[in-house]
């Protein structure tokens, strides 16, 4: 029960942050735009790392097929 309640207030104060535009301590709150700049980062950064496991998946399968050619 503990966890639900902590969960919400982080949601809370996750939505708050991102989409707030409120003034804490005289600072501005508002990092829609530091998020989207992150997000942009991440998608590339996984793309070129799926990218690299897709490879080296593709050559493991082509290796494994031709093992299985050589012993019949």
């Amino acid at each position: 029960m503990l966890a639900i309640i902590g969960g919400i207030i982080s949601l809370i104060g996750g939505i708050l942050l991102l989409f707030g535009g409120k003034l804490i301590c005289g600072l501005p709150v508002y990092m829609w735009d530091d998020f989207l700049i992150c997000l942009k980062g991440t998608i590339s950064i996984g793309f070129v790392l799926g990218g690299i496991i897709a490879v080296g998946a593709g050559i493991s399968a082509l290796k494994d097929k031709i093992k299985t050619a050589e012993k019949n």
